[in-house]
């Protein structure tokens, strides 16, 4: 090493054979300078010791350190070399054998010397030519704007993820060379296999899973791939955001299509993907479906022009039913006579479809869910449900062309060892689809080393010892790694010297920073050094865990801060806030966690209030599906429903009530279900007398979610509860009907059919509860001598069905009939009958199409 220093200091030099001769002569001064000062430092000792430090050995030459000292200042000054080049010929010189002055910069290994040079090769900005600007050199760390996608420690990691995804691509056909370096990833076998895969990724908070995944995505974006972007928070509803994901990607589509024919060949194998997929979801899905999925995906009916006035149609239904539970039944199409459960059921059907015309488009598909331990128990099933059925028609069907690749992430110290997630993908495991687990941990201290190396553009003999206290103060996590690194820099422990164009520090005083207990507690330090305008805001926008424009601009009103945008800009120049076109986000859920934490339990309170009072300020936010439920979710975090007063309790469970009606338009039905109860702990002690009308439709709306959700554990509680305090038998119609479809799923057929037709008495239809044959035939014959000469067409163009008590006994019926098929089936034609006869007198309803459907099979 001390030869190839020598030879690259002449090559430098430009005549360094004249310039040694200075070097050697002035090293001579040096090594008599220090040879005197060790026979005075060690006068002390005896002879045999004195002589053997004081006069060195004939072959060793002048301390190395005035060597190298020279050749850098020569070099630097005279020659203007770069000052990575000054180092790297002054630490080999200082390698010299049989030196007695060798510092620990020393370069020993050629090995060591052949990476700085490559370094210098690759990363010539960082590692080659100076930087003599602070500012320039903060940029280049990377740590107080955008964080870099560079990853230090996560090869294997890494690895794994790429591997399963080239293992899925194969089925998609994929061009050669699109994997890493081409090489063949592994456990590949036939093109048939590997259809499906999972990989989950699990680690601590702040260990680095969502830049794993990051790389991931990008790749996948990069090559066309359909990705469906999911992440949970702890705060919104965990189906809303897979909802959203799959609107987002439609989203996507929707923006291409604007573009016309002008994409380019890239975009145009996504084009035609979007033609494949256009044509299997009009072939996979009928009307209602369709009908169903638009509201649920305001992106899709975008795609469809020509479907957009059905679904405003649709819709303007919806907005104008009294949300009765039959008013639901028809509306939304979820809610089947006797399923318990059909909700979920059928939400998972049409996922299951959406997610089946996606993989027909020739292109791998991506299910990316970022912290699972946020998503609820009905959330995961969905995404199970979703991978296990794709694995099934992928190969059954040769539909999933592409392949599908499930990427979930979750903190493995907040996820029960025996809960909902892990069996979950315990169950994934035992089925036909590949399940990788990806265990996340700490960065070990020679990664960390070159993670400083590559930021502060040093060689990493250099940052050794820093890496070595970094790793000490934080333990390896990346996260507080990077906190730390913002504090000590903003504390001055790591500055940059211009002098000598570089970044310097002093080992000793990043030594006796104290260790805090976590990332939390320094990032909670760094929150309470910002202004306190920032502090404010930032508490604000963490009972949120997300904000947009619009709801800031309403939150002003509440003058919670002077100027809420000013200070949230401040947080993004801090790092701490990032913006996704309208909305602000933390950039990561740790810092909303400590910044909530600030706030004290009471003041959460009073915040909450405040926050919910301030929205309440629009006049349509009952009518607003987002800000309905934004208010809703800030006064139910309170948990303290005692300290509201009873006109603010009243106030706030009919918007319980509004906010629950708009998730189960969403599919929400546990969100739903948490709405209704909500506001049912809201009402008074006398709800029944002051409050009936909401109590009656609070308690109702509650039986309706259970049997949509498939959670009826409650339901019989509920329903007693309502028939013990109802004022009229119209006000108990629903509830009986509700209690007929509760019997029925508990296989008590006989009870459910005495009870519908009691109710169907009181509205005027009456049917006897043994039919005899001949009545039955006689029905038949009248129905079919009606039906004769009547046209599809002269049925559909009937008009809507006008009488709303014989509405609600044309679905009486139609359950009845369903029930009936266990209890009496002789009942089941004369109902059938029944419902032809009043459509004719009344109109078209949906119920005629059951009816018709049953008479027809009866004929």
């Amino acid at each position: 090493c001390f030869a190839l220093g020598k030879i690259l200091f002449e090559l430098f030099a430009q005549g360094g054979p004249l310039l040694q001769n200075e070097l050697d002569s002035l090293s001579n001064s040096a090594e008599n300078f220090f040879c005197g000062l060790n026979v005075a430092c060690c006068a002390h000792l005896p002879a045999s010791k004195r002589s053997s430090i004081s006069s060195p050995n004939e072959n060793s030459s002048q301390p190395p350190s005035t060597k190298s000292m020279k050749a850098n200042a020569f070099l630097r000054e005279q020659r203007k070399m770069p000052q990575s080049i000054c180092k790297l010929v002054s630490d080999l010189l200082e390698a010299e054998k049989g030196s007695l002055y060798q510092s620990d910069k020393a370069l020993t290994s050629l090995r060591e010397t052949q990476f700085d040079l490559k370094q210098m090769k690759i990363h010539p900005w960082r590692f080659l030519f100076d930087i003599t600007c602070p500012t320039k050199a903060l940029e280049k760390t990377s740590l107080f704007d955008q964080l870099d996608d560079k990853l230090y420690g996560r090869d294997s990691e890494m690895r794994t993820l790429f591997d399963a995804a080239a293992r899925v691509s194969l089925n998609a056909a994929s061009p050669p060379g699109k994997f890493g370096n081409e090489a063949k990833p592994q456990g590949i076998s036939r093109l048939d296999d590997f259809l499906c895969e999972a990989v989950f990724l699990s680690g601590h908070s702040g260990s680095g899973k969502s830049s794993i995944i990051n790389q991931l995505v990008s790749f996948c974006n990069a090559n066309d791939w359909l990705v469906l972007e999911c992440h949970f928070d702890h705060q919104g509803a965990p189906l809303s955001a897979l909802l959203k994901s799959f609107d987002t990607l439609f989203g996507k589509f929707v923006h291409m299509r604007g573009f016309g024919s002008s994409r380019v060949q890239r975009e145009t194998t996504i084009q035609k993907a979007f033609e494949l997929i256009s044509f299997s979801i009009s072939s996979l899905l009928d009307r209602e479906s369709f009908c169903q999925l638009c509201e649920l995906l305001p992106n899709l009916s975008r795609l469809f022009p020509q479907s957009i006035d059905k679904v405003e149609r649709r819709r303007a239904h919806n907005d104008t039913a009294n949300y009765t539970p039959n008013a639901l039944q028809t509306s939304t199409g979820l809610l089947t006579p006797c399923g318990v459960g059909a909700g979920s059921n059928r939400l998972n059907y049409l996922l299951h479809i959406l997610l089946k015309a996606l993989s027909s488009g020739g292109r791998p598909v991506a299910i990316v869910a970022e912290d699972l331990q946020w998503a609820d128990a009905s959330t995961i099933d969905i995404i199970g449900y979703l991978i296990q059925s794709a694995s099934y028609f992928s190969v059954e069907e040769n539909m999933l062309q592409g392949g599908l690749l499930l990427v979930g992430s979750f903190r493995d110290n907040e996820v029960d060892a025996d809960g909902f997630l892990v069996n979950q993908i315990k169950y994934l495991e035992q089925s036909n689809i590949n399940v990788n687990m990806v265990f996340v941990t700490e960065l070990p201290e020679h990664e960390i080393n070159k993670m400083l190396s590559y930021k502060f553009c040093l060689p990493m003999r250099y940052t050794k010892e820093l890496a070595r206290l970094v790793h000490h103060k934080t333990r390896g996590n990346p996260m507080y790694i990077v906190a730390f690194l913002r504090s000590i820099i903003k504390q001055r422990l790591i500055t940059f010297s211009v002098k000598s164009r570089r970044w310097i520090w002093d080992d000793t005083s990043i030594d006796v920073q104290m260790i805090s207990e976590g990332v939390v507690e320094l990032l909670t330090r760094k929150l309470q050094q910002l202004p306190h305008d920032v502090i404010d805001t930032l508490k604000v926008v963490s009972c949120f865990g997300q904000l947009d424009e619009p709801t800031i601009e309403l939150l002003a009103v509440g003058q919670f801060v002077p100027d809420m945008k000013k200070a949230l800009k401040i947080a993004m120049d801090e790092g701490l806030v990032e913006k996704a076109g309208p909305i602000f986000v933390f950039c990561h859920d740790m810092l909303q966690e400590s910044t909530y934490n600030l706030i004290p339990m009471e003041e959460r309170k009073t915040l909450h209030k405040m926050i919910s009072i301030c929205l309440l300020q629009d006049p349509n936010v009952a009518d607003s599906p987002e800000l309905c439920t934004l208010a809703v979710d800030q006064i139910n975090m309170r948990e303290d429903v005692d300290s509201l007063s009873p006109v603010e309790k009243a106030l706030f469970a009919r918007l319980n009530l509004a906010a629950g009606k708009h998730a189960i338009a969403a599919s929400s039905y546990q969100q739903a279900r948490g709405y209704f109860e909500a506001g049912i702990r809201m009402l008074n002690g006398n709800c029944w007398n002051e409050q009936y009308s909401l109590s009656l439709e609070l308690y109702e709306m509650s039986v309706v979610v259970c049997f949509m959700d498939g959670k009826v554990e409650t339901v019989a509680g509920l329903l007693d509860m309502i028939l013990s305090n109802v004022e009229s038998t119209d006000d108990a119609l629903d509830a009986r009907t509700l209690r007929a479809k509760f019997s029925a799923s508990q296989t008590k057929y006989t009870e459910a059919t005495d009870e519908l037709l009691d109710v169907l008495l009181f509205l005027g239809e009456e049917f006897p509860r043994d039919p005899c044959l001949p009545r039955v035939t006689s029905e038949m014959k009248a129905i079919q001598e009606m039906l004769k000469d009547v046209t599809k067409e002269e049925i559909l163009s009937l008009p809507p069905f006008q009488d709303p008590r014989k509405l609600k006994a044309m679905k009486c019926m139609g359950l009845l009939i369903s029930v009936a098929h266990y209890s009496s089936a002789k009942l089941m034609p004369l109902l059938s009958c029944r419902m032809i006869q009043l459509t004719f007198k009344y109109g078209f309803c949906e119920e005629t199409i059951a009816g018709l459907g049953f008479v027809s099979h009866g004929m």
